[in-house]
């Protein structure tokens, strides 16, 4: 039942958004749900994800500056777009898009999808 509901929320995610690959990662780096995978190791990108995002959240707890709302890596090709989706998830996303605040924004809903059902 799970999986129908995240395939629909990252089926909607990739639809409104220009991105090429979505997952839902557990905290602490396990995969949930892959909407695509060619080309790359889904497991091995839900933990390196999953590593980024809390090394990110570690730092700022450092200075005291509150929770990250998205970590972005940025390359030439494309960018990986990382964002909590409550307590015991994340959303990620690779988007050949320059236009990260649109693509995040539209994460933003689906995350909080994820967050109701996990």
């Amino acid at each position: 039942m799970q999986d129908k509901q995240y395939k629909k929320i990252l089926s909607d995610l990739e639809s409104s958004s220009d991105i090429e690959y979505s997952f839902i990662v557990s905290r602490d780096g396990l995969l949930i749900y892959p909407e695509k995978c060619e080309d790359l190791n889904p497991e091995a990108f839900a933990a390196m994800s999953a590593t980024l995002l809390g090394a990110a959240e570690a730092a700022v707890d450092e200075m005291n500056g509150g929770v990250p709302t998205m970590v972005v890596v940025k390359t030439k090709k494309f960018n990986i777009i990382a964002t909590g989706a409550g307590a015991k998830s994340l959303l990620v996303a690779v988007t050949p898009s320059d236009d990260i605040d649109a693509v995040h924004k539209a994460m933003e809903k689906a995350a909080k999808e994820i967050d109701s059902i996990i």
